[in-house]
Protein backbone atom coordinates (compact mmCIF):
# COMPACT_ATOMS: atom_id res chain seq x y z
CA UNK A 1 0.00 0.00 0.00
CA UNK A 2 2.66 2.69 0.83
CA UNK A 3 5.24 2.17 -2.01
CA UNK A 4 1.93 2.23 -4.11
CA UNK A 5 1.50 5.71 -2.53
CA UNK A 6 5.09 6.75 -2.74
CA UNK A 7 4.89 5.61 -6.77
CA UNK A 8 1.70 7.53 -7.35
CA UNK A 9 3.36 10.75 -5.46
CA UNK A 10 5.98 10.45 -7.49
CA UNK A 11 4.93 10.28 -10.93
CA UNK A 12 2.24 12.65 -10.66
CA UNK A 13 4.57 15.30 -8.63
CA UNK A 14 4.96 17.72 -11.52
CA UNK A 15 0.54 18.17 -11.50
CA UNK A 16 0.91 19.97 -7.70
CA UNK A 17 4.63 21.14 -7.80
CA UNK A 18 4.31 25.29 -7.64
CA UNK A 19 6.39 26.47 -10.71
CA UNK A 20 6.67 30.26 -9.70
CA UNK A 21 9.89 29.14 -7.45
CA UNK A 22 12.69 30.38 -10.21
CA UNK A 23 15.42 29.20 -7.99
CA UNK A 24 16.35 28.42 -4.17
CA UNK A 25 16.74 31.96 -2.81
CA UNK A 26 13.77 34.00 -1.77
CA UNK A 27 12.82 36.37 1.09
CA UNK A 28 9.68 35.75 2.78
CA UNK A 29 7.51 38.31 1.10
CA UNK A 30 8.13 36.12 -1.90
CA UNK A 31 7.41 32.83 -0.33
CA UNK A 32 4.16 34.45 0.99
CA UNK A 33 3.36 36.21 -2.44
CA UNK A 34 3.44 32.89 -4.00
CA UNK A 35 1.28 31.04 -1.35
CA UNK A 36 -1.60 33.68 -1.79
CA UNK A 37 -1.04 32.80 -5.58
CA UNK A 38 -2.30 29.64 -5.00
CA UNK A 39 -5.70 30.64 -3.53
CA UNK A 40 -5.72 27.95 -1.22
CA UNK A 41 -9.63 27.72 -0.07
CA UNK A 42 -9.93 28.42 3.69
CA UNK A 43 -12.01 25.39 4.34
CA UNK A 44 -8.46 23.69 3.49
CA UNK A 45 -6.14 25.62 4.46
CA UNK A 46 -5.96 27.57 7.74
CA UNK A 47 -3.40 30.57 7.83
CA UNK A 48 -2.58 32.47 10.84
CA UNK A 49 0.02 34.66 12.10
CA UNK A 50 2.54 32.44 14.37
CA UNK A 51 4.24 35.99 14.79
CA UNK A 52 7.23 37.85 14.17
CA UNK A 53 10.91 37.45 13.40
CA UNK A 54 13.22 39.72 15.23
CA UNK A 55 13.40 42.20 12.36
CA UNK A 56 9.20 42.23 12.31
CA UNK A 57 9.33 40.10 9.21
CA UNK A 58 5.79 37.67 9.46
CA UNK A 59 6.23 34.23 10.30
CA UNK A 60 3.18 32.28 9.66
CA UNK A 61 1.32 28.53 10.38
CA UNK A 62 -0.75 26.77 7.92
CA UNK A 63 -3.01 23.85 9.04
CA UNK A 64 -4.63 21.33 7.36
CA UNK A 65 -7.40 18.53 8.54
CA UNK A 66 -9.50 18.37 11.63
CA UNK A 67 -7.95 14.31 13.32
CA UNK A 68 -7.28 13.81 16.63
CA UNK A 69 -3.29 13.10 15.72
CA UNK A 70 -1.85 16.33 15.59
CA UNK A 71 1.87 16.66 13.24
CA UNK A 72 3.89 19.67 13.28
CA UNK A 73 6.17 20.29 10.56
CA UNK A 74 9.15 23.31 10.62
CA UNK A 75 11.53 24.59 7.87
CA UNK A 76 14.34 26.83 7.07
CA UNK A 77 15.60 27.56 10.84
CA UNK A 78 18.19 27.97 9.10
CA UNK A 79 18.32 31.14 6.65
CA UNK A 80 19.94 29.59 3.64
CA UNK A 81 17.96 26.06 3.78
CA UNK A 82 14.73 26.86 1.59
CA UNK A 83 14.63 23.51 0.06
CA UNK A 84 11.64 21.79 2.53
CA UNK A 85 10.22 25.27 2.50
CA UNK A 86 9.58 24.46 -1.21
CA UNK A 87 8.72 21.17 -0.99
CA UNK A 88 5.48 22.88 2.11
CA UNK A 89 4.57 24.88 -0.80
CA UNK A 90 3.92 21.92 -2.97
CA UNK A 91 1.93 20.01 -0.08
CA UNK A 92 -0.15 22.70 0.62
CA UNK A 93 -1.42 23.00 -3.43
CA UNK A 94 -1.60 18.70 -3.45
CA UNK A 95 -4.18 19.32 -0.61
CA UNK A 96 -6.04 21.66 -2.73
CA UNK A 97 -5.61 19.73 -6.56
CA UNK A 98 -6.52 16.26 -4.27
CA UNK A 99 -8.76 17.55 -1.88
CA UNK A 100 -11.75 15.19 -3.16
CA UNK A 101 -9.92 12.34 -3.28
CA UNK A 102 -11.09 9.38 -0.52
CA UNK A 103 -7.23 8.88 0.67
CA UNK A 104 -6.49 12.25 1.31
CA UNK A 105 -9.86 12.79 2.51
CA UNK A 106 -8.91 9.93 5.21
CA UNK A 107 -6.06 11.18 5.69
CA UNK A 108 -7.74 15.02 6.88
CA UNK A 109 -9.90 13.03 9.14
CA UNK A 110 -7.20 11.68 11.06
CA UNK A 111 -4.90 14.05 11.07
CA UNK A 112 -4.56 17.84 11.95
CA UNK A 113 -1.48 18.67 10.57
CA UNK A 114 0.29 21.98 10.94
CA UNK A 115 3.37 23.78 8.47
CA UNK A 116 5.69 26.17 10.03
CA UNK A 117 7.77 27.27 6.91
CA UNK A 118 10.47 30.06 6.75
CA UNK A 119 11.02 30.09 10.51
CA UNK A 120 14.11 32.22 9.85
CA UNK A 121 12.75 35.12 7.69
CA UNK A 122 15.70 37.43 8.32
CA UNK A 123 18.33 35.33 7.78
CA UNK A 124 16.75 34.04 4.47
CA UNK A 125 16.80 37.85 3.20
CA UNK A 126 20.40 37.61 4.09
CA UNK A 127 20.58 34.02 3.11
CA UNK A 128 22.95 33.17 5.75
CA UNK A 129 22.52 30.45 7.83
CA UNK A 130 21.53 32.12 11.32
CA UNK A 131 19.09 34.86 12.61
CA UNK A 132 19.30 38.68 12.47
CA UNK A 133 20.79 38.58 16.27
CA UNK A 134 23.98 36.37 15.09
CA UNK A 135 22.18 33.07 16.94
CA UNK A 136 21.96 29.81 15.62
CA UNK A 137 18.35 29.21 16.56
CA UNK A 138 18.77 25.10 16.31
CA UNK A 139 20.75 26.13 19.39
CA UNK A 140 18.58 27.67 21.02
CA UNK A 141 15.67 25.35 21.92
CA UNK A 142 16.16 25.94 25.80
CA UNK A 143 17.39 29.15 26.33
CA UNK A 144 14.88 31.00 24.20
CA UNK A 145 16.78 33.79 22.96
CA UNK A 146 15.46 34.91 19.59
CA UNK A 147 11.69 35.00 19.12
CA UNK A 148 12.34 32.73 16.05
CA UNK A 149 12.40 29.60 18.77
CA UNK A 150 9.81 31.49 20.95
CA UNK A 151 7.34 30.87 18.48
CA UNK A 152 8.30 27.36 17.48
CA UNK A 153 8.31 26.51 21.04
CA UNK A 154 5.22 27.79 22.00
CA UNK A 155 3.30 26.00 18.91
CA UNK A 156 4.46 22.77 19.93
CA UNK A 157 3.31 23.69 23.50
CA UNK A 158 -0.08 24.77 22.06
CA UNK A 159 -0.53 21.66 19.80
CA UNK A 160 1.34 18.83 21.53
CA UNK A 161 1.63 17.03 18.31
CA UNK A 162 2.25 13.06 18.29
CA UNK A 163 4.80 13.82 15.44
CA UNK A 164 7.08 16.11 14.51
CA UNK A 165 9.18 16.78 11.03
CA UNK A 166 12.57 18.96 11.76
CA UNK A 167 13.34 19.94 7.73
CA UNK A 168 16.98 21.33 7.17
CA UNK A 169 19.52 21.25 4.26
CA UNK A 170 22.65 19.98 4.97
CA UNK A 171 26.35 20.40 3.88
CA UNK A 172 27.58 18.60 0.89
CA UNK A 173 27.95 15.28 1.70
CA UNK A 174 28.67 11.35 0.86
CA UNK A 175 26.81 8.04 1.64
CA UNK A 176 30.50 6.65 4.26
CA UNK A 177 33.18 6.82 2.24
CA UNK A 178 31.66 5.67 -1.16
CA UNK A 179 31.30 8.45 -3.65
CA UNK A 180 27.63 8.38 -4.35
CA UNK A 181 26.20 11.53 -2.54
CA UNK A 182 23.80 11.73 -0.27
CA UNK A 183 20.41 12.90 -1.59
CA UNK A 184 18.47 12.77 2.04
CA UNK A 185 20.05 11.98 5.41
CA UNK A 186 17.45 11.04 8.77
CA UNK A 187 17.59 11.30 12.00
CA UNK A 188 15.52 9.96 15.10
CA UNK A 189 16.95 12.34 17.46
CA UNK A 190 18.00 11.29 20.52
CA UNK A 191 16.79 12.21 24.05
CA UNK A 192 19.77 11.98 26.40
CA UNK A 193 23.89 11.18 26.29
CA UNK A 194 23.10 7.04 26.08
CA UNK A 195 20.82 7.39 23.68
CA UNK A 196 18.48 5.58 24.59
CA UNK A 197 15.02 4.71 23.35
CA UNK A 198 11.21 5.46 24.66
CA UNK A 199 7.98 5.15 23.30
CA UNK A 200 8.50 8.61 21.88
CA UNK A 201 11.76 8.36 19.84
CA UNK A 202 10.81 4.39 18.84
CA UNK A 203 7.37 6.19 17.25
CA UNK A 204 10.15 8.62 15.76
CA UNK A 205 12.44 5.78 14.28
CA UNK A 206 9.32 3.77 12.38
CA UNK A 207 8.67 6.91 10.91
CA UNK A 208 11.93 7.53 9.90
CA UNK A 209 12.65 3.66 8.46
CA UNK A 210 9.31 4.60 6.31
CA UNK A 211 10.85 7.81 5.18
CA UNK A 212 14.08 5.61 4.13
CA UNK A 213 11.75 2.58 2.78
CA UNK A 214 10.11 5.28 0.88
CA UNK A 215 13.21 7.06 -0.54
CA UNK A 216 14.84 3.48 -1.31
CA UNK A 217 12.34 2.72 -4.07
CA UNK A 218 13.78 6.15 -5.91
CA UNK A 219 17.11 6.93 -4.90
CA UNK A 220 18.65 3.25 -3.75
CA UNK A 221 22.33 3.75 -1.93
CA UNK A 222 21.72 7.56 -1.54
CA UNK A 223 20.31 7.72 1.76
CA UNK A 224 22.21 8.44 5.20
CA UNK A 225 22.10 8.60 8.82
CA UNK A 226 22.37 12.30 10.66
CA UNK A 227 24.46 12.46 13.04
CA UNK A 228 23.09 11.63 16.64
CA UNK A 229 25.38 12.94 18.85
CA UNK A 230 23.51 14.22 21.56
CA UNK A 231 23.20 17.98 21.33
CA UNK A 232 20.96 19.47 24.53
CA UNK A 233 20.64 23.07 23.08
CA UNK A 234 19.03 21.72 19.55
CA UNK A 235 15.23 21.50 18.85
CA UNK A 236 15.19 18.05 18.13
CA UNK A 237 16.26 16.41 20.74
CA UNK A 238 14.17 18.37 22.92
CA UNK A 239 11.24 17.82 20.51
CA UNK A 240 11.98 14.02 21.53
CA UNK A 241 11.93 15.21 25.26
CA UNK A 242 8.78 17.34 25.50
CA UNK A 243 6.51 14.29 23.70
CA UNK A 244 6.69 14.95 20.05
CA UNK A 245 7.89 11.40 18.12
CA UNK A 246 10.40 13.32 15.95
CA UNK A 247 11.93 12.87 12.12
CA UNK A 248 15.00 15.03 11.29
CA UNK A 249 15.09 15.46 7.34
CA UNK A 250 18.40 16.49 5.44
CA UNK A 251 18.03 17.61 2.18
CA UNK A 252 21.37 16.94 0.51
CA UNK A 253 22.15 17.16 -3.66
CA UNK A 254 21.89 15.77 -7.10
CA UNK A 255 24.38 16.47 -9.78
CA UNK A 256 23.31 18.98 -12.04
CA UNK A 257 20.86 20.26 -9.85
CA UNK A 258 22.26 23.42 -8.14
CA UNK A 259 18.45 24.42 -7.38
CA UNK A 260 17.57 21.51 -5.59
CA UNK A 261 14.48 20.60 -7.80
CA UNK A 262 14.77 17.13 -7.61
CA UNK A 263 15.78 16.77 -3.69
CA UNK A 264 12.77 19.08 -2.79
CA UNK A 265 10.64 16.47 -4.64
CA UNK A 266 11.87 13.54 -3.11
CA UNK A 267 10.53 16.02 -0.04
CA UNK A 268 7.56 15.91 -1.19
CA UNK A 269 6.85 12.19 -1.86
CA UNK A 270 8.66 11.22 1.65
CA UNK A 271 6.83 14.00 3.68
CA UNK A 272 3.09 12.91 1.92
CA UNK A 273 3.97 8.75 1.97
CA UNK A 274 4.44 9.02 5.85
CA UNK A 275 1.26 10.98 6.33
CA UNK A 276 0.01 8.78 4.75
CA UNK A 277 1.24 6.06 6.83
CA UNK A 278 0.58 7.34 9.82
CA UNK A 279 -3.12 7.76 9.03
CA UNK A 280 -3.40 4.32 8.31
CA UNK A 281 -1.12 3.29 10.98
CA UNK A 282 0.92 1.21 8.37
CA UNK A 283 4.43 3.15 9.84
CA UNK A 284 4.40 0.80 12.83
CA UNK A 285 5.02 -1.79 10.03
CA UNK A 286 8.18 -0.28 8.83
CA UNK A 287 11.66 -2.01 9.62
CA UNK A 288 13.33 -0.20 11.98
CA UNK A 289 16.46 -2.60 11.47
CA UNK A 290 16.48 -0.71 8.33
CA UNK A 291 16.76 2.49 9.36
CA UNK A 292 19.33 1.11 12.01
CA UNK A 293 21.99 -0.18 9.17
CA UNK A 294 21.59 3.49 6.89
CA UNK A 295 25.45 4.75 7.14
CA UNK A 296 26.24 7.42 8.36
CA UNK A 297 27.06 10.39 6.19
CA UNK A 298 30.96 11.44 5.73
CA UNK A 299 32.61 14.78 4.05
CA UNK A 300 33.93 12.88 0.91
CA UNK A 301 32.89 15.45 -1.80
CA UNK A 302 33.44 19.41 -2.75
CA UNK A 303 31.68 21.49 -4.90
CA UNK A 304 34.08 21.33 -7.65
CA UNK A 305 37.92 19.20 -8.01
CA UNK A 306 39.72 20.47 -10.83
CA UNK A 307 41.66 17.20 -11.29
CA UNK A 308 44.86 16.47 -13.38
CA UNK A 309 46.63 19.86 -12.85
CA UNK A 310 50.27 21.14 -12.57
CA UNK A 311 51.44 22.83 -9.25
CA UNK A 312 54.79 24.85 -10.44
CA UNK A 313 56.72 25.84 -6.84
CA UNK A 314 58.78 28.09 -8.41
CA UNK A 315 59.16 29.82 -4.92
CA UNK A 316 60.59 27.26 -3.48
CA UNK A 317 64.46 26.91 -2.93
CA UNK A 318 65.33 23.62 -3.38
CA UNK A 319 66.52 21.37 -6.48
CA UNK A 320 63.84 19.56 -8.48
CA UNK A 321 60.61 18.35 -7.53
CA UNK A 322 59.17 21.74 -8.17
CA UNK A 323 56.23 20.86 -9.89
CA UNK A 324 54.04 18.37 -8.50
CA UNK A 325 50.81 16.53 -9.99
CA UNK A 326 47.57 17.11 -8.23
CA UNK A 327 43.77 17.75 -7.93
CA UNK A 328 42.48 20.98 -6.08
CA UNK A 329 39.16 20.97 -4.33
CA UNK A 330 37.13 23.94 -4.23
CA UNK A 331 33.65 24.37 -1.88
CA UNK A 332 31.14 27.18 -2.11
CA UNK A 333 29.75 25.55 1.40
CA UNK A 334 31.69 26.14 3.94
CA UNK A 335 29.90 26.57 7.61
CA UNK A 336 26.95 28.20 6.65
CA UNK A 337 26.11 26.13 3.78
CA UNK A 338 26.58 29.21 1.13
CA UNK A 339 29.86 31.07 0.75
CA UNK A 340 29.72 33.22 -2.78
CA UNK A 341 33.12 33.52 -3.04
CA UNK A 342 34.47 29.85 -3.53
CA UNK A 343 37.21 28.99 -1.14
CA UNK A 344 40.25 26.28 -1.89
CA UNK A 345 40.17 23.70 0.45
CA UNK A 346 42.40 20.44 -0.29
CA UNK A 347 45.11 20.18 -2.74
CA UNK A 348 46.71 16.60 -3.61
CA UNK A 349 45.52 12.88 -4.25
CA UNK A 350 41.70 13.41 -4.13
CA UNK A 351 40.68 10.27 -6.24
CA UNK A 352 38.51 8.85 -3.19
CA UNK A 353 36.64 12.39 -3.10
CA UNK A 354 33.89 13.33 -5.74
CA UNK A 355 33.17 16.57 -7.06
CA UNK A 356 29.65 17.81 -7.69
CA UNK A 357 31.32 19.43 -10.56
CA UNK A 358 34.10 17.84 -11.94
CA UNK A 359 36.69 19.49 -14.60
CA UNK A 360 39.65 17.94 -15.86
CA UNK A 361 42.58 20.06 -15.47
CA UNK A 362 44.41 18.20 -18.54
CA UNK A 363 48.06 19.39 -17.35
CA UNK A 364 47.79 23.20 -17.00
CA UNK A 365 50.59 24.26 -15.23
CA UNK A 366 49.52 26.72 -12.03
CA UNK A 367 51.57 28.59 -9.66
CA UNK A 368 51.97 27.52 -5.81
CA UNK A 369 51.57 31.54 -4.94
CA UNK A 370 47.44 31.50 -6.28
CA UNK A 371 47.21 28.42 -4.11
CA UNK A 372 46.26 29.30 -0.45
CA UNK A 373 44.48 26.70 1.14
CA UNK A 374 40.94 28.44 3.20
CA UNK A 375 41.11 31.19 0.75
CA UNK A 376 39.19 32.78 -2.25
CA UNK A 377 40.16 30.87 -5.24
CA UNK A 378 39.02 32.03 -8.75
CA UNK A 379 38.67 28.56 -10.14
CA UNK A 380 37.22 29.94 -13.74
Amino acid sequence: MLQNTARQLFQTYDSFRVTEFSNRKFPSEQFHHIIDELNLPTSIVRTRKAGESLEGRMIKSFSVGNGTTSVLLWSQMHGDESTATMAIADILNFFKQMFDNKETQQLLASLSIHFLPMLNPDGAARCQRRTAQGIDMNRDALALRTPEANILRQLQQELKPEFGFNLHDQELSTVASSKDLTAIALLAPVFNEAKEDNDIRLRAKYLAATFAETMNLFIPNRIARYDDAFEPRAFGDNMQKWGTSTLLVESGHDFDDPNKWNIRKLNVVGILSCLFAITTDEYRQSNISFYNSLPFNEKKAYDVIIRNVIINHETLQVAGGKETPADIAISYQVDTHSEETPLLVDIGDLHTYVGLKEIDGKGKIISSSGLRLGKPFAWK
